[in-house]
């Protein structure tokens, strides 16, 4: 195997520098091996991964029924035909999918990353509407396709692009900036308005808790009032539950404790728990009716990504591993972290299920981005991965797989809190 210099070397000179590589410290370690929660590099220097892969190998890595799923898929030489032809491993994720889905979402698009099942989204609500408008939030994150970031907040990655924006509007999301009663207000003008124009939307799109933000919730009676305003004006509603779908919250879905049924729910990261996929689920109006083609990929629901998600859903559920989040894994954050909340310079700290986001400020109260990184990149001389998000870049977070164990989660927390008083600490001393 290639050697950690040359690796990087290449990297270096070849990656397009759209990637995020290089972006917290210069010369990242280079992983040859994982195993559970760990990362191991070349020389055996062992890492603990609480990102997941940006909540994407929610069991950790070379979990046995991971391996095992792939070993039977290759095991039948057959690594892509394309949708043309049925799949005996496509067909088992549909049915392992029908048994977490909300009841009448009983349609399936198989497509491969999380933007691209957006995208699929937006096209089958246009169709079976015949409507154009589109309705995101503020704060929202749906991905980096055109469609997907027309829909997605943030002006930095937004700014240089021809975007859908004729037919977009960014209605109040629930936080700092609009109370539930205000951003349900908004969204009801909204809507009333466009019924008078005849120009109702298409599709709304909106996450039960915006991951990439920070974990910023939108509470149960936001979603059902939101619900209840879709419905009144036959809107179609779309939860994206690309990252806190497949257990990351202690429930399948994010949007569980609102108790909800949404007319599209989007999948994606966690699904297949390491491999290419993602998924709209929808009933007969959206993905019973468009014809065959209208909406196609290459490489949507190949046979290595289907068992590796019929083995997650399988691991999950055989091992509880949503009891495991809601009963270990949260109330330990939780017993660890919230206590951060009276430092002077942590703005809040956040957390749903197996994550949490903690934002600093600066002593004026603005996001401070530069403490969140400087964060991560202590952790790192750790041997702990750790996240970045929020809006601004001033949180850091923690994703760590469902199956982690207590040991392991417990030191990582005692490090970062002990870092988080160093600081502190180094601050008053200035």
């Amino acid at each position: 195997m290639m050697d950690q210099r040359e690796a990087l070397r290449l990297t270096r000179a070849h990656e397009s520098t759209a990637a995020n590589t290089f972006r917290l410290v210069p010369d990242p370690p280079v992983f040859v091996r994982g195993d559970g929660p760990w990362l191991f590099t070349a020389d055996a220097t062992r890492y603990l991964d609480l990102v997941c892969g940006s909540a994407t190998t929610s069991l950790g890595h070379a979990h046995p029924a991971h391996l095992s799923a792939v070993q039977q898929a290759l095991a039948t030489g057959i690594l892509h035909t394309g949708t043309r032809l049925p799949s005996p491993f496509r067909a088992e994720l549909y049915d392992r999918l029908q048994a977490i889905l909300p009841p009448g979402l009983t349609r399936i698009q198989l497509v491969n990353s999380g933007a691209e099942a957006v995208e699929a989204a937006i096209k089958a609500a246009q169709y079976a509407t015949g409507r154009s408008r589109l309705v995101a939030f503020e704060g929202g994150y749906h991905g980096r396709t055109l469609g997907a970031l027309s829909l997605t907040s943030g002006t930095r990655i937004r700014a240089p692009f021809q975007l859908l924006e004729a037919n977009i509007d960014i209605l109040p999301y629930p936080g700092p900036d609009a109370t539930t009663d205000q951003a349900l207000a908004a969204a009801d003008a909204l809507f009333t308005a466009c019924a008078a124009a005849n120009d109702l939307p298409a599709l709304v799109l909106v996450e039960a808790i915006q991951a990439v933000s920070g974990l910023v919730p939108a509470g149960p009676a936001f979603l059902r009032g939101l619900s209840d305003l879709c419905r009144s004006h036959d809107i179609p509603l779309a939860l994206d539950e690309i990252w806190n779908g497949i257990g990351r919250t202690g429930h399948w879905f994010g949007f569980t404790a609102s108790e909800i049924t949404p007319d599209l729910v989007i999948l994606g990261k966690a699904l297949s728990g390491g491999l290419p996929l993602s998924a709209v689920a929808a009933g007969e109006r959206f993905l019973g009716q468009w014809s065959s083609g209208m909406h196609t990929s290459t490489f949507q629901g190949n046979p290595l990504a289907c068992a590796m998600a019929v083995a997650t859903l399988e691991t999950i559920r055989n091992h509880d591993l949503l009891t495991h989040v809601r009963q270990v894994i949260e109330p330990l954050l939780i017993s660890a972290l919230m206590p951060l909340r009276g430092h002077p310079r942590v703005a809040d700290v956040r957390i749903a299920g197996a994550q949490a986001a903690i934002s600093f400020c600066t002593p004026d109260g603005q996001p401070d981005p530069a403490r969140a990184q400087s964060l991560q990149r202590a952790m790192l001389d750790q041997q702990t991965l750790v996240y970045g998000g929020g809006k601004s870049g001033e949180c850091l977070m923690l994703v760590p797989p469902l199956n982690l164990d207590v040991d392991p989660l417990s030191k990582a927390l005692a490090d970062l809190v002990m870092l988080i008083d160093a600081k502190e600490h180094d601050i008053h001393l200035g």
